[in-house]
């Protein structure tokens, strides 16, 4: 089951690419509307069914993992947490305290 809930979850947010595709496709403009709409209540609810099946704390871990906002953090942050100077052309040279 728990199986079944992670793949849930991850097609969900495959699903999710389908409203921006909408508008290119060879249809009148009620018929994409409609194809936007029925991919947006679609994700929703297989990634809602994906988090009964997996469990809350496993599907926030999930969901946080997939946002690319998170993905600049975790980058930044270990840009921070590195001891020393970097140059303009990458490079680090470490620095030690002096008491």
């Amino acid at each position: 089951m728990r199986r079944i809930g992670i793949v849930l979850i991850i097609a969900s947010f495959v699903v999710w690419l389908i409203p921006p595709i909408a508008p290119f496709l060879p249809f009148s403009a009620a018929v994409k509307a409609l194809i936007a709409t029925v991919a947006i209540v679609a994700a929703e609810i297989m990634f809602w069914i994906g988090v009964l099946l997996v469990g809350k704390e496993a599907a926030a871990k999930l969901k946080k993992y997939w946002n690319p906002k998170h993905w600049r953090i975790k980058r930044w942050l270990s840009d921070q947490t590195n001891d020393g100077e970097q140059f303009q052309d990458g490079s680090r040279e470490m620095t030690t305290m002096k008491k």
